[in-house]
């Protein structure tokens, strides 16, 4: 919405939206192949500087019913569960690695059982019951308040 607004006050630029992974936005900024690039995180480096334009936070993504659903969970329990995670290079991605990390774990110690592209398809497979996966609030909002909304009593 934000680029079709931002068209709309400036009819003579024409606007293209590449959706690609933070590593390959950020290299083809760094490359001036792109004059914009909007990420999911932060990397270092030299060629390109990094402006927070909206805040976020990455969140477990479990599906409906789940038991984890709602609740803060160990990482020894997400051990056992189906982990469905973005492709290599994807700025989620990095964050979850980077805090795991940090707590002496690393992605092979848990269940890893797809790697998908993006957002898009990590919420997909989660939607489709095929596993949990760590993904932007913001990708799942609508979902959260859609199922929210189903519980209710009518």
């Amino acid at each position: 919405h934000l680029l079709c607004q931002f068209q709309g006050i400036h009819p003579e630029l024409h606007v293209v939206l590449w959706v690609f992974d933070t590593q390959t936005i950020v290299e083809r900024v760094a490359a001036r192949e792109f004059e914009l690039g909007v990420v999911g995180a932060g990397r270092r480096h030299r060629g390109v500087a990094f402006e927070p334009f909206f805040r976020d936070e990455v969140v477990l993504a479990v599906p409906a019913g789940h038991p984890f659903a709602g609740k803060r969970v160990t990482i020894d329990e997400l051990r056992g569960e189906p982990l469905v995670l973005m492709q290599e290079g994807a700025g989620v991605r990095q964050v979850i690695e980077d805090e795991l990390r940090e707590r002496g774990v690393r992605l092979r110690d848990l269940d890893v059982r797809l790697e998908l592209g993006l957002q898009e398809s990590a919420r997909s497979a989660v939607l489709g019951g095929f596993g949990i996966t760590f993904i932007s609030r913001a990708a799942i909002d609508a979902d959260v308040a859609r199922t929210r909304g189903a519980r209710r009593p009518g």
